[in-house]
């Protein structure tokens, strides 16, 4: 019995519903017969269940499981798959020897598809994927890594900046928080998740209505539906009780700013977690909570230094949101430790007058506080995504660029960064000029900087034949008779990427002078070679360094275990094969002589 006589019901949920049967294997069989074509292309519940089967982190609404768009939904999620594996191929020619993908890439993969819900999480899925395969190229994955990061920092810049195109009262601090929260998770697989922080609110909202139940004071503002508070009474009551949930039952507890980590300060789920945080998000906890029992308030942002220490963020409460009557205005100070939450306006002198803090206002608050808690006390912790310090600090400043974009001290030191770094100078040229800063010194330096690396791109498309001069080759692994002044042990293990006859100066890899010259033999004039070398601060550093530093380790498997699981190649290899590293295609394409020489060395 062939398949198109068995019945439709037996077929679909007794056969091709399968685990084993993929969506590969039903396009196949859809265009095996027509009667097949007509079944499977119209059973909308088979492709959903595909769907899910084939990328089970991206949540289904319930709302969309009997829409009958689940056939092009798994169409266009297919179609990105193949374009992130197509532009995986083909970005390493691209962008070969800078090694940075531009940001256009990322922009590629998702700017098409914004509108269409699964796709720019399928492109993620897949990137995650390819970037976590062990098996996989080293370019691969390396370039697997980098679009990742671009790709999560592209739809987090693109949810904050819609959360900001909304009206005030419909903007969510908690949504706000969550985004920022990713921003610094980039580097991880797991982020927060903004269904698991709404829980984690709802819980708590639950917790002082059964609270509240028992009291005469339990009307409609207990519920996120109903009007909200109008009377001081109730407000009190309901806000004394939050505070009594959170900070006696629950154990919040306010840290004091020295006390604090970077989690503390920008993830609102370890906040959530370990139960300690920062005033303005536990300020943010707070809010929502007082929100979803129908009590709006309102932020208020201001400077008062007393002997508990500094304090900058209150809660604002009135019967009428436009109240200008001072005595009829209260406040909440969350991180006070008393039951008592509302206070009138002359308790916080300081924040008579003061505006209602919008949400931008909020977030902007909070980027400059961690922005100057990082600068001048935390800057050699800073490692979000692993890629080094200053690149840390570089997205940090990006992120206060999104939410406030018409910062032009922020654009210049975002620019000063990527210039120093040589990292995403389009970006930084593209910044300058919607702030009107054209005409800056700035500008001109991230132009010449980008002119150059263009060069450096074409010029890295011709071959290099071996000189007699030059000794080893590109892929070996070595050990790096190192300086002092970088965080080296005296003899660190590397991998040789590339190399030149005589010297040259490169932006890209650090030039390191030996003190003591070896005689008759001057040192611009020995082969040069570009080295990668784990720096401990900031994982593995481009080196240019001199032929008579580096030597041959005796145990090549021991040297390579030392430069650790986390050495990826950094773009320029495929994998190591016991002896060597195998060179990428473009590397093989430029230095065609140097893999004869490398097995030679080797043997």
């Amino acid at each position: 019995m062939s398949l198109n006589q068995l019945p439709e019901e037996v077929l679909l949920r007794h056969i091709l519903s399968f685990p084993e049967i993929t969506i590969f294997d039903l396009q196949s069989l859809m265009f095996s017969c027509h009667t097949l074509y007509r079944i499977i292309r119209n059973s909308n519940e088979l492709w959903r269940l595909k769907f899910s089967t084939r990328w089970p982190q991206i949540p289904i609404q319930h709302q969309e499981r009997n829409e009958r768009i689940w056939y092009e939904r798994v169409a266009l999620a297919i179609m990105a798959v193949k374009e992130v594996h197509n532009t995986l191929q083909e970005i390493s020619f691209q962008c070969y020897p800078l090694n940075q993908s531009p940001l256009s890439a990322a922009d590629k993969l998702i700017m098409g598809h914004l509108g269409q819900p699964p796709i720019p999480e399928c492109v993620q899925h897949e990137l995650e994927l390819m970037a976590s395969t062990t098996n996989e190229n080293l370019t691969t994955q390396y370039y697997a890594r980098d679009l990742l990061t671009k790709v999560k920092s592209r739809l987090i810049e693109r949810k904050l900046q819609d959360l900001m195109a909304q009206p005030e009262s419909q903007k969510s601090l908690i949504d706000g928080a969550v985004l920022i929260s990713q921003w610094f998770e980039m580097g991880k697989l797991k982020q927060t998740n903004l269904g698991d922080i709404r829980q984690v609110i709802e819980d708590l909202t639950e917790r002082v209505r059964k609270l509240t139940n028992s009291t005469v004071y339990s009307a409609e503002c207990l519920f996120p539906t109903a009007k909200a508070c109008d009377s001081f009474e109730k407000a009190k009551e309901i806000l004394d009780l939050i505070h009594l949930v959170m900070f006696r039952d629950i154990g919040f507890e306010p840290c004091h700013i020295y006390w604090l980590s970077l989690d503390h300060y920008c993830s609102i789920t370890e906040v959530l977690e370990t139960k300690r945080g920062c005033q303005m998000l536990l300020t943010i906890v707070f809010h929502e909570v007082a929100r979803e029992l129908g009590i709006p308030l309102q932020i208020v942002i201001y400077r008062e230094c007393s002997l508990s220490g500094e304090r900058d963020l209150l809660l604002r409460w009135s019967k009428d949101p436009g109240e200008v009557d001072a005595e009829r205005i209260y406040y909440v100070d969350v991180c006070a430790k008393t039951y008592d939450s509302l206070k009138q306006c002359h308790c916080y002198p300081a924040a008579m007058g003061q505006p209602a803090s919008s949400a931008q206002k909020v977030f902007h608050q909070m980027m400059s506080t961690i922005i100057e808690q990082l600068r001048f006390h935390w800057g050699s912790f800073l490692n979000f995504t692993g890629l080094g310090r200053d690149n840390d600090f570089r997205l940090l400043i990006r992120l206060a660029i999104i939410i406030s974009p018409r910062e032009k001290d922020l654009v210049l030191e975002y620019a000063n960064l990527c210039l120093a770094l040589s990292l995403q100078l389009e970006d930084a040229i593209q910044l300058l000029l919607s702030v009107g800063l054209q005409a800056h010194q700035m500008m001109k330096k991230c132009v010449e900087k980008l002119r150059r690396h263009q060069i450096l791109i074409i010029a890295a498309k011709f071959v290099c034949y071996r000189p007699l001069t030059v000794k080893y080759a590109v892929g070996l692994v070595m050990e790096y008779k190192s300086m002092p002044e970088f965080y080296f042990n005296h003899s660190q293990p590397c991998v040789i990427v590339s190399w030149s006859a005589k010297f040259q100066k490169s932006d890209q890899w650090k030039t390191v002078h030996r003190k003591r010259k070896p005689k008759g033999v001057k040192q611009q004039d020995q082969a040069f070679y570009h080295i990668l070398v784990k720096n401990a601060p900031s994982g593995f550093i481009g080196l240019n360094v001199a032929e008579e530093t580096l030597e041959l380790p005796r145990d090549i498997g021991l040297a390579h275990e030392q430069l650790g699981s986390d050495f990826g190649g950094n773009g320029y290899f495929e994998r190591f094969d016991g002896r060597r590293y195998v060179p990428n295609a473009e590397l093989r394409e430029r230095f065609p002589e140097d893999d004869k020489v490398a097995l030679a060395l080797t043997a």
